[in-house]
């Protein structure tokens, strides 16, 4: 159920420009509403009516779905710009409203022209994703759907752009609700024999059996899909890839090799990083925010320390970290104080990355396995590109640890939506957990019917109109 009162502007015409903003081959200004059709036909004159050069097209008439050929006209009847018009009738439009689509050149002053004339004739500028969110209050898609229109836009790689895309065509939302469906007909049954109980002991055993095992069953499916959310974070928002290790030991080396071009400075010179850089590269599909972190030592002036800060933080919150170590200088005190340091940093994998092989090829992997614990091992020179190769290797190897091979494992949820199974999981164990210790069953219908409702917030049931201005003000404007 919906707030009412989020309703209120959906009589509005709504405008927007749907392309991205600056100079293009093509501008897209849409419009979508009650007189959408009106408005939009007010100010479009057929090329083939020249001969009414100063006056409106109020005869124009056009048919769904079809490309007209003519011109953009103001309240004075001058032309604006030669621009396509389409059509296409609420509900078959992607607001389920009347939809019309002016496409022009991909000029600034002519867009602005346009959208300042609809505005004029009664058109509201759209806000932030208010054409989704149109989509989703008329039924044409659920919020998954509507969040997962916001991925594929984000999408970072093509492996990303197909896991939105399954959210998209409601692979997930179909998840869901058969979730709901099992749990709907699990209460329904609790609560029947809550109403009329059964005599026979050995029944109501057996009973209570199914039961766990049914709610068993979801929370596995509910597992599945956490699995698979950690993977699509990962498509959506990169791996947080951290490049650690003590000062003027190839670390900016590297993530300038990586990036393909020289954003950070590199010198002979310890402590030259003084701050957190960060960019997104892809390899193999999976994008990686790759962030350049200033050398860890014991010392350092004041602004040297504050970059330590960030990079310890950094640390805190990495997928994956690669930790070099200098071949031509062997394992140090220093490397020891980084790696103490690198002790906080939770469950992320560590790659050890051996760099300098082309001064000595000394540090073997027995000196390394007994001073440090890690998860992959790569030897390079990053001077003479050598085992860069392997390193991306090992990436993709730590990445997805054999669990996920592709898009097809992956779903592109949001923070909200992972909140919501999680939360849903640990109500399932609650009800299991009750079951088990021979509680009530109508005390176990509490947990379920909460379970039930969390998965339906995921959907968009139930939603509040201050929680939905959250969610589409993420989107861009036009969408």
């Amino acid at each position: 159920m919906l707030d009412l009162g989020y309703l209120d502007s959906q009589d509005d015409t709504i405008v927007a420009v749907s392309t991205p903003p600056g100079e293009g081959g093509i501008g897209i200004v849409r419009l979508s509403g009650l007189q959408a059709l009106e408005i939009g036909c007010s100010h479009f004159r057929c090329k083939r009516d020249q001969s009414r050069k100063n006056s409106h097209n109020q005869d124009f008439s056009p048919s769904a779905r079809k490309l007209y050929h003519g011109y953009f006209i103001d309240q004075q009847g001058e032309e604006i710009d030669e621009v396509l018009f389409s059509y296409m009738p609420g509900p078959h439009s992607y607001t389920c409203e009347d939809v019309v689509e002016i496409n022009a050149h991909g000029g600034i002053i002519s867009i602005r022209n346009i959208l300042n004339t609809l505005t004029n004739s009664g058109a509201r500028l759209a806000t932030p994703g208010e054409f989704t969110r149109r989509a989703y209050i008329n039924g044409r898609i659920d919020l998954v759907q509507a969040e997962s229109n916001l991925a594929l836009i984000r999408a970072k790689t093509e492996k990303g752009m197909k896991a939105a895309l399954q959210g998209v065509q409601g692979k997930l939302s179909a998840s869901i609700y058969d979730l709901r469906r099992i749990l709907l007909d699990i209460i329904a049954e609790i609560e029947v024999n809550v109403d009329f109980p059964h005599e026979d002991v050995e029944w109501e055993l057996q009973h209570r059996s199914e039961i766990i095992d049914q709610i068993q069953s979801c929370k596995e499916q509910i597992d599945r899909l956490q699995v698979k959310h950690k993977a699509g974070r990962i498509l959506r928002e990169g791996l947080k890839t951290v490049i650690a290790g003590k000062p003027n030991v190839g670390k900016s080396s590297l993530y300038n090799y990586l990036l393909g071009e020289n954003r950070a400075l590199v010198t002979d010179i310890p402590g030259t990083t003084r701050d957190l850089l960060s960019d997104f590269i892809n390899i193999q599909g999976i994008p990686l925010k790759i962030m350049d972190t200033a050398g860890i030592r014991v010392d350092g002036d004041t602004i040297e320390r504050m970059g330590m800060d960030y990079s310890r933080h950094a640390l805190e919150e990495a997928d994956l970290i690669i930790f070099i170590l200098d071949a031509d200088t062997g394992i140090t005190e220093e490397d020891h104080f980084v790696y103490r340091t690198m002790g906080e940093k939770g469950e992320a994998p560590l790659i050890i990355l051996v760099n300098k092989i082309d001064l000595t090829a000394g540090m073997t992997p027995e000196d390394i396995g007994q001073a440090f614990h890690y998860d992959g091992l790569v030897y390079a020179s990053i001077l003479e590109n050598r085992g860069i190769d392997e390193l991306k290797r090992a990436i993709i190897e730590k990445t997805y640890a054999g669990e996920i091979q592709g898009e097809e494992g992956a779903l592109v949820l949001e923070a909200r939506q992972g909140e919501l199974l999680y939360r849903v999981t640990a109500l399932l164990q609650d009800a299991l957990t009750a079951l088990e210790g021979n509680m009530p069953m109508d005390i176990i219908t509490i947990d379920l019917n909460q379970a039930y409702e969390r998965l339906g917030e995921i959907v968009g049931e139930h939603m509040k109109g201050d929680l939905l201005e959250v969610i589409f003000g993420r989107f861009c404007i036009g969408k």
